[in-house]
């Protein structure tokens, strides 16, 4: 049994917490269930998988009994699951950022000139009445600008420029070590995990197949996560500090 830490955190920290546990639940799953087949807890002469043979897996029910399609059916999930990961990991570390900024501008601790920078949001007079009596044409605005930030394509434009917005110090480990795994997504979104010569020179601690794809794996995903969830931590714990965000009082048990 852990200890309990009562934390000071935001609440878009609790909710990007919250999401990545289920996540991180299924890592933990995927990871028992291969080791399981690996130690042979799934043999037998009859069944893939205990139930597989039920006709309405046609697909499972139709494989060959045996160790071997098991691991094919395992490591193909696993592959499958640990590139959602990436790529869900960056979506919360996203939406944190976006909601961040959300937060902020409504408590006004910082300037709309600030916030907007450079980047530009064009709206219709039609668009700007019927957001005004709805009364999101501030989310409206906060969503273009970071969709603007988004579409520079460069992770590291993105945390630096969100760093300025925001009025925060950039801590600029914490952000290298968090950008060596979300730039992964990239290559996961745009070339199917294919890594050119640059990247592989720039990622030296990643695996890859013979012919250039990423090789993720249970270690390389656990990392991924422990260094997004540290620079989130960080601009957390600052904007907490500097009053820009409400804070909320969150349970964390150790051990």
């Amino acid at each position: 049994m852990g200890d309990e830490q009562i934390m000071a955190i935001s609440k878009c920290l609790i909710t990007f917490k919250n999401k990545m546990s289920h996540f991180n639940a299924d890592l933990d799953f995927i990871d028992i269930l291969s080791t399981s087949i690996e130690n042979g807890d799934y043999s037998n002469e009859e069944e893939l998988f205990p139930g597989s043979s039920d006709e309405k897996y046609t697909t499972l029910s139709s494989y060959k009994v045996g160790d071997q399609n098991r691991r094919l059916v395992v490591n193909h999930l696993k592959s499958t699951l640990y590139t959602a990961y990436i790529k869900d990991l960056y979506e919360e570390f996203s939406i944190y950022l976006k909601g961040i900024m959300k937060e902020v501008y409504s408590n006004a601790r910082v300037t709309p000139e600030r916030l907007s920078g450079e980047h530009k949001v064009t709206l219709s007079s039609v668009d700007i009445l019927q957001h005004l009596q709805k009364g999101d044409l501030a989310d409206v605005v906060i969503d273009g600008i970071f969709q603007s930030l988004e579409g520079e394509r460069s992770t590291i434009g993105l945390i630096t420029k969100f760093h300025k917005k925001i009025g925060i110090d950039i801590d600029q480990l914490l952000v290298d070590n968090a950008i060596y795994y979300l730039e992964i997504r990239h290559k996961l979104v745009h070339t199917d995990g294919y890594a050119d010569e640059e990247f592989k020179k720039a990622h030296e601690l990643l695996n890859y197949t013979s012919n250039s794809k990423i090789k993720l794996d249970y270690c390389t995903i656990c990392q991924a996560y422990e260094a997004v969830f540290n620079l989130v931590s960080d601009m957390d714990s600052k904007i907490i500090s500097a009053g820009l965000a409400k804070s909320h009082t969150y349970k964390n048990e150790t051990t």
